[in-house]
Formats: structure tokens, sequence, C-alpha cells
């Protein structure tokens, strides 16, 4: 059992220092990623080049880890703003607080029964293509989800009895719903953000794969493998490195949202 936990840490914190490599790793980056120099494109791994350079000659090793700030940017706002507004609403609108609403309810389902690939085409439509309609849609799109699960959890968790010894001994309703209620339904959050996080990296990439990206100048993951297609056979490792990229942060959110536990 205790090998068993260790190994757990040993994963999550494994998880984290890649994912903050990512997040951070353009302070360390040699290269600007924007910069091209035709004279050395397509060139192999070298000490200035560590991955190489693309077909422009950009550094593709800068390039990754400007797009992880980029990305990873966008993927952690939103979900800082999906966490602060989804909790707040899910507690207000809880069965605790509000009695049974089927106006409520059906607003809820409605809403939430539309993919989330459909904020994104519409805030784009709006607004065009950027990293403040891009996070503003990851985050419409997701926060309505979050409530839901945040107002379910918080209703399964007031008919335990806990709660009828918190009521029992005077507690105020906001007092049982912050300190004894949400922390017991923290585990469940926190998995739901995890996973999101995975889903809204692959949403970004796939979006700029399709040119419908970030817009100009603006370095990710997803115009890394757009760009590299017209490489792909002679030099596949320029569409390799981004992919990998990925997979290996979506990856690692998904092993967070599995091993997190809270409480």
């Amino acid at each position: 059992m205790k090998a068993k936990k260790c190994m757990n840490l040993l994963t999550i914190v494994l998880a984290i220092l890649i994912l903050c490599l990512l997040a951070f790793g353009f302070l360390f980056a040699p290269n600007d990623p924007t910069k091209t120099d035709m004279l050395s494109r397509l060139q192999e791994s070298s000490s200035q080049y560590p991955l190489g350079t693309d077909a422009m000659g950009r550094c593709i090793y800068s390039r990754i880890l400007y797009g992880g700030k980029t990305t990873l940017g966008i993927v952690l706002g939103g979900v800082g703003l999906i966490f602060i507004i989804g909790s707040i609403l899910g507690m207000t609108i809880s069965k605790w607080v509000i009695r049974q609403n089927a106006l409520i309810d059906g607003i809820i389902n409605a809403v939430t029964a539309i993919p989330p690939i459909a904020y994104l085409i519409v805030f784009m439509g709006a607004w065009g293509n950027g990293i403040s309609t891009m996070m503003l849609a990851m985050t419409a799109s997701y926060v309505l989800r979050y409530i839901r699960l945040a107002r379910t959890q918080i209703d399964i968790e007031s008919e335990k009895a806990y709660v009828s010894c918190a009521i029992a001994s005077g507690a105020s309703k906001v007092r049982i719903l912050t300190v004894h209620i949400f922390p017991n339904i923290l585990s469940e959050l926190i998995q739901f953000l995890c996973l999101s996080c995975a889903d809204m990296i692959l949403t970004i990439t796939g979006f700029s794969f399709i040119g419908l990206g970030l817009g100009d100048n603006v370095v990710d993951w997803g115009t890394m493998i757009l760009d590299a297609r017209s490489s792909l056979i002679l030099y596949p490792m320029m569409i390799i490195y981004p992919m990998m990229t990925v997979l290996i942060c979506a990856l690692c959110f998904n092993i967070l949202g599995k091993k997190i536990k809270v409480g």
C-alpha cells in the first residue's frame, strides 16, 4: 500500500513537472520562435537548434516551448475562470439554496446539450480568431457543465448525515456549503477540470490545424502541425514533435484527473 501511494505521488509530481516545463519553458527558449532564416531551413538537430528547423528556418524547439505558453495559457486561464464562476453559481443554484426548479433544470440541460465545438464556431464567427475569443469560448462551453456537476454533487452531499449534524449544531447555509460540503466534492470537480483541460488542448490544436487558429504570428502546436504537412514525407519529425507534445500534455492532465484525490 505504501509503495502504491509513493508511485501515485511520483506520477503526480512528474506530470506537474512536465506541464510546468511546457507552460514556462519559453523563458529558456534558445531562439526567437518567429524569426525566419531561409539559409537555415530544414536543418537537423544541433546545439543551436536542438530539434532542428522548419521549412522557414525557424527553431522547432523554441516554437514548441512558445506553443506551450500559448495553449496552456488559454487552458489554465479558462480553467481558473471555470472554477471560480462555476463553483459560485453551482452553490447558488443548488437545491440546498434554491428549491427544485424545473425552469433552472431545463435551461441547464438544454444549454449543456450543445457540444463545446459549437460555442467555438459561434464565438469565432462573431469576434474572429484570437486568444481572447478562444479562451472565452472554452470558458463558456465548459463552465455550464461544471455548474451542473457542482450542483448535482452538492445535492447528493446535502442528503448525508454530516450535513444534518451541521444543521443541528446551528451552522449557517453558507458555512455548510463552503466548509462542509464543498471540500467533499472537490475531488470530483478537479477530475472534471483536468479532463476538460485535455479536451481543450485537443480542441485548440484541432482548430489551429484546420486554419481557424489564434491569429497571425501566434505560435501554437496546431499551427506547427499545419505548417509541417508539406514536408511530412521528407522530414516527418517536424510534425511528430508537436504531435507528441500535444499527446504528452493531454496525457498529463488525464493522469492528474485520475490520481489527485482531495480530502
